[in-house]
C-alpha cells in the first residue's frame, strides 16, 4: 500500500475515534474537532440533544451536516424499539 493511502487511512480511522465527554457522551474525533472550530461549548452538555439546542443557533453548512448526524445517532441511541 503506498504511503499516501496508508496516511488516508490513519486519518479516517483517528477522525472516526470515538472520545468519552463525560458518562453519557461520546463524540467523535472529527465532531470534537468541528464544535471546537464554532467555539461550541460541548464540554458543558449532558446529551446530544442538548448540543443539538446549541447548534440551532449556529448558521453554518458543516453544522447543519453535524446536527443531522447527532440527531440520527440520538434517535438510535435514545429511541426505545
Amino acid at each position: 500500500m503506498n504511503e499516501e493511502m496508508e496516511k488516508f487511512i490513519n486519518e479516517t480511522v483517528t477522525s472516526h475515534r470515538w472520545i468519552k465527554i463525560n458518562n453519557q457522551l461520546y463524540l467523535k474525533q472529527y465532531q470534537i474537532e468541528l464544535l471546537d472550530l464554532y467555539h461550541i461549548p460541548y464540554q458543558n452538555c449532558a446529551s446530544i440533544k442538548e448540543i443539538l439546542f446549541l447548534l440551532e443557533e449556529e448558521n453554518s453548512e458543516e453544522l447543519e451536516e453535524l446536527a443531522k448526524s447527532l440527531q440520527e445517532l440520538s434517535y438510535y441511541h435514545e429511541t426505545n424499539k
